[in-house]
């Protein structure tokens, strides 16, 4: 599975101390349908790993699929 990070920025007004990169991202329990959960487990580039529930949404606009963890979103790339 392809996916695209959206990037997320919770400093407005002020600089991060220290920019981490995710290194990867494994979903578990992922089905595309719309408002369903899956468990998504990143790892990070300080070797950091944390798991979110997080939420499958369809975007009928875009018809993209997006998975939001919160701290930790991610947009499938499909292959047409």
């Amino acid at each position: 599975m392809n996916y695209e990070i959206i990037k997320k920025s919770w400093s407005k007004r002020r600089k991060p101390d220290q920019v981490i990169e995710i290194k990867s991202i494994e979903l578990d329990n992922f089905v595309k349908q719309h408002n369903s959960f899956c468990q998504m487990r990143v790892i990070f580039d300080n070797e950091v790993k944390q798991s979110f529930s997080s939420r499958v949404i369809y975007n009928e606009l875009t018809k993209r699929w997006i998975v939001d963890g919160m701290h930790v979103a991610i947009r499938l790339i499909e292959n047409n």
